[in-house]
């Protein structure tokens, strides 16, 4: 069923691309036009293999999406939006150590006291990684904060700002250059006029 939506989807793409379709609320909108007026009403393959895996007859003309969803009878379920989200979360499993801290992605987050050498579990969204929620049998699962390290901790502490070098705010290098250049440039435009002024038949100096 999953490659037979990945037609659809690739078949509606190249209907998008034909009609120049340039904005993405006009893709959206011609998609809904598309799902409800065409995925929907056509008889799917994906339904009629199913029910024949089950022995059950099949119409001739194919049993559409919209059809199989008025079939079912069964009130819909509606999820809280955390219990969808955690569907989608990577979960991996951490040694608390001695300092009640985890160890993830190169940074240590702190948990509580109470886990110190327990094996507990991390759920964390791939796109966000810096939130990681621990969870411990009998225990209400919660967010750990990463580890802050106080200043008086620092192994490098900041120099006082009396201390620290001076950015330099330009090159005394190129200065010097650039003075030299233009000195360099002066003189040889005097010498070049004074030469067009001997050539010109001019007295003497």
């Amino acid at each position: 069923m999953i490659e037979r939506f990945h037609q659809v989807v690739d078949a509606f793409l190249r209907e998008a691309k034909a009609h120049k379709i340039r904005t993405l609320e006009e893709l959206n909108r011609y998609w809904d036009i598309y799902l409800e007026d065409y995925y929907h009403q056509n008889a799917h393959e994906g339904i009629a293999e199913y029910y024949k895996s089950l022995g059950s007859p099949v119409p001739a003309e194919g049993i559409t999406p919209l059809q199989e969803w008025n079939r079912d009878s069964r009130p819909l379920v509606l999820l809280h939006a955390t219990v969808v989200a955690g569907a989608f979360l990577h979960h991996e499993e951490r040694l608390v150590d001695k300092g009640a801290c985890i160890s993830f992605q190169g940074r240590k987050y702190e948990t509580k006291p109470s886990l110190i050498g327990c094996r507990v579990g991390i759920a964390y969204d791939p796109s966000a990684p810096e939130t990681v929620t621990v969870s411990y049998a009998g225990m209400e699962p919660f967010q750990a904060e990463p580890l802050k390290i106080g200043s008086f901790c620092d192994k490098a502490p900041a120099l006082p700002e009396s201390m620290r070098p001076v950015q330099a705010e330009s090159s005394r290098f190129l200065d010097v250059l650039e003075k030299r250049h233009g000195e360099n440039v002066s003189r040889r435009t005097d010498a070049i006029s004074f030469g067009i002024y001997r050539k010109d038949g001019g007295p003497d100096v």
